[in-house]
């Protein structure tokens, strides 16, 4: 029973222990509002011990137990482990109910598996147990989370089907389902057709989602994605926050319309707009999103000095800014710019990725300048081996190096010839 528990962690069994000295052995009962407080995913090794524990004690486990487990697990993003206790629980002839159910594809949801989950609404089924609105809501999470919008579609059709109630939870799920795959006529038909009809009012999450759809179109739609932001804005409406914005920010870059896309940073960075009495600042994610939008026009400078406006704002730093900076330099043919940047990353001791690395590598050899390119490399692959990590190498920068070693070695040979003339 231990070992299909896995680890414990003691604390479980702490508890266990203060509440005997004061009162008759534990039940099934105790031993279940004992599992319920233990919901905080940290606590996820002191639930299976308590589970443990129970068996080692002769306690029968019930519904009520394996749905307090999976809960826990689902909310530690133990996905596996939630499904081991379902089949475990089956096996012990202990029936899963409803709430069972919805919490193992809460679980599925969170780590984006959605094809178990779907599993799970089949076996539900065979199980004679109905789906209700938090299992649907949870399989459609779980489709979202996996790019499976199709598949969230039927899913909210076949509620109706069945006559359960979807809620807000429900349509975001959908509508977030459509924005991965940039279905934006089908998430604008729940936003402003679906979910009135149902009688719900959508809030800045299904905005949010709806504005991300209009972000990833093809083309994207970035005059769909600011009406959206403007109906936020307007009397009555949920108050956009900051993945308004940067969806907006976002859709204008990928349109190409980098000074739109700097324009609205700037009015975030004004304080220009209001959250819960609040102004809003920007956060790490609108000046990627602006560097990004600067990038795509193969405007250098204007990213160049859009990543130092952001390393002087004392925001948190990742890799990705720079990398857009850097593209951005690579494709105005800016080799030095792109190298330096790169500097940059090492100084502030961020991870290089192999994305980057063969962004510089490209922008120098496009320049001929091969030198300089083998000059970058190398002391990203010392700082890799000192620190033991990964070099930030793929297969592509193992077939730039070899090219850039031929044209180095012909450029040394035509300076040597040259010289000799």
């Amino acid at each position: 029973d231990g070992g299909a528990d896995g680890g414990g962690g003691g604390g479980g069994g702490a508890v266990e222990a203060e509440v005997e000295e004061v009162s008759p052995p534990l039940d099934t009962a105790h031993y279940n509002v004992l599992l319920s407080c233990l919901s905080r995913p940290r606590r996820w090794k002191e639930a299976l011990e308590l589970s443990a524990r129970m068996g080692e004690r002769g306690v029968q486990r019930d519904t009520s137990t394996y749905n307090a487990l999976i809960s826990v697990m689902k909310a530690a993003g133990k996905w596996k482990l939630a499904l081991k206790l379902l089949r475990r629980m089956r096996s012990e002839g202990v029936p899963p109910d409803t709430i069972t159910f919805s919490a193992a594809m809460a679980a599925c949801a969170r780590g984006g598996e959605w094809r178990s989950a779907l599993l799970l609404m089949g076996s539900m089924r065979q199980a004679g147990v109905r789906p209700n609105t938090v299992t649907f809501s949870a399989a459609i999470s779980a489709c979202e989370k996996g790019g499976e919008w199709a598949r969230a579609l039927r899913l909210l059709r076949q509620m109706g089907d069945e006559r359960v109630p979807p809620d807000l939870i429900t349509f975001n799920a959908a509508i977030g389902a459509c924005a991965k795959g940039g279905e934006w006529e089908r998430a604008m038909s729940l936003l402003t057709e679906a979910m009135p009809a149902e009688g719900i009012t959508p809030d800045s999450v299904s905005y949010n989602a709806a504005i991300t759809a209009h972000a990833n179109a093809q083309p994207a739609r970035p005059d769909g994605a600011l009406s959206l932001l403007r109906a936020m804005e307007g009397e009555g409406g949920s108050p956009p926050d900051n993945f308004s914005y940067n969806g907006v920010i976002s859709a204008f870059g990928r349109a190409g319309r980098w000074e739109e896309a700097v324009a609205l940073l700037r009015q975030l960075a004004a304080g220009e707009v209001a959250h819960g009495g609040e102004a809003l600042s920007p956060d790490l994610v609108s000046y990627t999103a602006a560097i990004s939008a600067c990038a795509e026009a193969g405007r250098a400078a204007e990213a160049a000095a859009l990543l130092e406006e952001l390393r002087s704002s004392g925001l948190p730093l990742s890799i990705l800014p720079f990398s857009k900076a850097i593209a951005a330099a690579a494709k105005a043919g800016e080799w030095r710019v792109a190298c330096a940047t790169l500097v940059q990353v090492s100084s502030l001791q961020l991870r290089h990725n192999a994305l980057t690395t063969n962004l510089v590598l490209r922008a120098c050899d496009v320049a001929g300048e091969p030198a300089a390119a083998l000059s970058a490399l190398l002391p990203l692959l010392r700082e890799s081996a000192a620190a033991g990590v990964a070099s930030p190498a793929d297969e592509e920068t193992l077939e730039l190096v070899p090219h850039l070693l031929r044209r180095a070695a012909e450029a040394a040979e035509a300076a040597e010839v040259a010289e000799a003339a």
